[in-house]
C-alpha cells in the first residue's frame, strides 16, 4: 500500500467516527427532549410523573409519594421529593415496628424518602421495590 491509500483509509475512519459521535449526541438530546422525566435511577422502570424537580426517582419513592398524597388528600405532583437515600433496615417493619407488631428479623434493603408538602416535611421508609411503604411518625 502506498501513503495515499493509507491516508485515504485513515480519513474514512475519522469521518465515520465523527459522524457516529454526532449521531449519538443528537439521538440522546432528542430522547431527553421528548421524555424530560427520563427513567428511574435503576433504568428500565420509568414511572411517568415520578420526579424530583424533574429528575428521575426510584419507583419505591414514587409509591411513598402516592401514599402521602392519599393521606393528605393532595395531588401527587404537589408533593416534592427532597431526598431519596438507600438504607438497610433492621427488620421487616423497616425499623418502625414496636409493641405487639410482629416483624421478620431480616435485613431489608430500601430507601429513606424525605418529602415536602403543604409546608411540612414528611419522611417515609420503603423496601427496595416499594411493596412495603411506611411513614415515620414525627
Amino acid at each position: 500500500m502506498n501513503n495515499k491509500t493509507i491516508l485515504g483509509i485513515l480519513v474514512v475512519f475519522i469521518v465515520i467516527g465523527v459522524g457516529y459521535w454526532a449521531y449519538t449526541n443528537q439521538s440522546t438530546e432528542q430522547v431527553e427532549a421528548s421524555n424530560p422525566m427520563g427513567s428511574t435511577n435503576s433504568g428500565e422502570n420509568a414511572q411517568p410523573g415520578s420526579s424530583v424537580h424533574d429528575l428521575p426517582v426510584e419507583p419505591a419513592a414514587a409509591l411513598a409519594r402516592k401514599d402521602l398524597a392519599a393521606k393528605l388528600g393532595a395531588e401527587e405532583r404537589s408533593i416534592v421529593i427532597m431526598l431519596v437515600e438507600e438504607k438497610t433496615w433492621s427488620d421487616g417493619c423497616l425499623g418502625l415496628g414496636g409493641g405487639s407488631e410482629f416483624c421478620t428479623m431480616v435485613l431489608i434493603d430500601g430507601f429513606r424518602v424525605e418529602m415536602e408538602a403543604k409546608g411540612k416535611t414528611y419522611v417515609y421508609r420503603t423496601d427496595k421495590t416499594g411493596a412495603s411503604v411506611r411513614a415515620e411518625v414525627n
